[in-house]
C-alpha cells in the first residue's frame, strides 16, 4: 500500500513563496490537476495585455518551468493519545 499524499503547490510570483493548493491520494490525479491548472495559468496569460513587452509566454509542453507542480509526502501512522500529554 502506498503510504504517500501528494500536495499540489503553486509556486507565488514574488519572493519565490509556495502555496499549498491541496492534496490528492493519487499521484496521477495530482499531475493531471497541476496540468490543467498550467495550461489555464497560459491562457490568462496570453489574454492579458503585454505591455512593453511583447513576448508570448512559453506553452508549458515547452517550458522548464513549472508554476504547479506535485510534492509526495509520506503520511504518518497515528498511535494512541496519551492522556498524561493531553492538556
Amino acid at each position: 500500500m502506498n503510504n504517500d499524499i501528494y500536495l499540489l503547490i503553486e509556486h507565488g510570483r514574488e519572493y519565490g513563496e509556495a502555496y499549498v493548493l491541496g492534496w490528492f491520494d493519487n499521484e496521477a490525479t495530482a499531475r493531471e490537476a497541476a496540468l490543467r491548472m498550467e495550461w489555464d495559468a497560459y491562457r490568462a496569460e496570453l489574454k492579458r495585455p503585454s505591455g512593453w513587452l511583447n513576448e508570448k509566454p512559453v506553452p508549458p509542453s515547452e517550458a522548464e518551468y513549472k508554476r504547479y507542480w506535485v510534492k509526495p509526502l509520506s503520511r504518518f501512522d497515528y498511535g494512541p493519545a496519551r492522556p498524561e500529554v493531553v492538556h
